[in-house]
């Protein structure tokens, strides 16, 4: 993988999208979907010489890779999992892996071999053991101690860097803007969910919620499409309400099923997004 000698002042889309990275591998990743901006996606997703993807499902992005490496799913291999808390837990292999299919560390592990460096791993308890050895916090996360251990054991690191406070300065808005926020729901169209037939359809969809008392404001009826511009693009979107939006700030829930890419109007670089919403 290059790496991108301006990163430091540049993030590594730039450096995709300027042609300065000779191979972009993605790992589990698919930037055309989880990417904000998809404007910048696209561009840098075009802009990487040659592309690996190593992942369980081809994407949108591994769709354009040179090399698909196909990984094993979750319950196609064994190992270790850490949640967001920093409990780690194991994990056991329930279902034989498809074709050839293998665990993203024996893919790891081979490139490296034919690359010249043995990384030493021939079970996933190596890795394990690893970890342990060379990870601040996980010094007593081994493969024994989690033996038997269903609820796992948390990991805390002694050296944890405070949250840097960027400066940021935002401009002034009119008052016929709105504030966009873009998050994130549990079922969105992530590869894993939008393969699985039974968690597919859990997926709320895509609409522009304002709160309730700024759908006058708008000129439009709840339900009825409206178009949401922003300096970059306008999209189409069905217009809902609700109370926990605060009054000004429209939110829209991101990578959902539909035609329409909320990222198409999110400026990378911005610090925030204002919107107008025009009944049509």
């Amino acid at each position: 993988m290059s790496y991108c000698l301006e990163f430091e002042e540049a993030t590594l889309g730039e450096c995709a999208l300027n042609g300065k990275i000779e191979c972009l591998i993605l790992l589990g990743a698919d930037p055309l979907a989880d990417v904000p901006d998809a404007d910048l996606a696209r561009r840098a997703m075009a802009g990487a010489r040659r592309i690996i993807a190593v992942d369980t499902f081809l994407t949108a992005s591994s769709r354009l890779a040179h090399v698909v490496l196909p990984a094993a799913g979750y319950a196609e291999k064994a190992g270790t999992t850490t949640n967001i808390e920093g409990r780690v837990t194991r994990v056991a292999q329930k279902v034989t892996v498809t074709g050839t299919s293998r665990p993203d560390w024996m893919i790891a592990t081979e490139i490296s071999l034919r690359l010249g460096t043995d990384l030493g791993f021939a079970t996933d308890a190596d890795i394990t053991a690893s970890i342990s050895e060379n990870v601040d916090g996980f010094e007593e996360i081994t493969a024994e101690a989690l033996e038997g251990d269903a609820e796992g054991l948390v990991a805390v690191s002694p050296h944890i860097d405070p949250i840097n406070e960027p400066q940021v300065v935002i401009g002034d808005r009119n008052a016929y803007d709105f504030r966009l926020v873009v998050s994130r729901k549990l079922y969105d169209l992530a590869v894993g969910t939008a393969m699985s037939k039974s968690l597919a359809p859990l997926a709320p969809g895509t609409a522009v919620y304002v709160n309730p008392l700024d759908v006058t404001r708008i000129g439009s009826a709840l339900g009825a499409d409206v178009k949401v511009t922003s300096a970059k693009a306008s999209v189409i979107l069905p217009l809902a309400a609700d109370e926990s939006v605060q009054r000004g700030t429209a939110w829209v829930p991101f990578n959902q099923p539909g035609n329409v890419r909320i990222g198409d109007l999110i400026e990378a670089t911005a610090a925030v997004t204002d919107v107008r919403i025009e009944s049509l």
